[in-house]
């Protein structure tokens, strides 16, 4: 049985990989260097950190703190202006929480990301837990924040189901031995096949609810 649904938040959640893009742009662009998107493009999913500190190893920088603040200040205008919630992201939680199943958001963005999601889009209290990469140790593709997931909601691995678009993320998700299903919003379904194969691959996010339906109705 499926009892819970981990959902990564950027990509999944939100349309915000676009807005997080520039925003890092803009960050960058203030200490004089200018980038562009296959920059970032290996660290998608893997957390601030890797996203930002692998585009700026690219140029002859070293990471530091400052840059995700910087960022982040950035991307809370950006988000504020737009409607960065995916059409289907209210339906879906909604019917899961109707359905009985535990949700979790198991992000590897900052608390600081993560709470600015949460607040632009009012989903702040549609989930039973809120990791973010700052709770744990090792990002994506570590299985660490999907297991730390099931911890707090007090569930097995098996009976996940995590929802990614990152290939870091499903690859966190099979190292953790949970159910996997990605979503092709930032990678096709071509790509997500021949690189990290996961158990399912939607289109729409609210075709997880039947998923989970068929599933737990499989052996009865």
């Amino acid at each position: 049985m499926i009892k819970a649904v981990l959902f990564d938040m950027d990509g999944v959640l939100v349309d915000s990989e676009e807005i997080t893009y520039q925003a890092a742009a803009q960050m960058f662009k203030l200490r004089g260097v200018t980038v562009c998107k296959e920059d970032f493009a290996p660290y998608i999913g893997a957390g601030d950190v890797a996203y930002l500190g692998g585009a700026a190893e690219a140029h002859g920088l070293k990471y530091d703190r400052q840059m995700s603040v910087v960022t982040y200040e950035i991307y809370d205008k950006l988000a504020e202006k737009h409607n960065i919630a995916y059409e289907n992201t209210y339906k879906t939680v909604e019917t899961l929480k109707d359905m009985g199943v535990m949700r979790a958001v198991c992000t590897s963005a900052d608390k600081v990301k993560m709470e600015i999601n949460l607040r632009v889009t009012g989903l702040s209290s549609m989930f039973d837990a809120l990791i973010n990469g700052r709770d744990i140790k090792r990002n994506k593709p570590a299985p660490d924040i999907y297991l730390k997931g099931a911890e707090v909601l007090g569930v097995e691995p098996g009976q996940c189901l995590v929802i990614e678009d990152a290939k870091n993320g499903i690859l966190a998700a099979k190292a953790a031995m949970m159910h996997q299903c990605a979503v092709t919003t930032t990678f096709t379904e071509e790509e997500l096949k021949s690189t990290v194969r996961p158990e399912f691959i939607v289109s729409d996010i609210y075709e997880i609810a039947e998923l989970i339906r068929n599933y737990n109705t499989k052996g009865e």
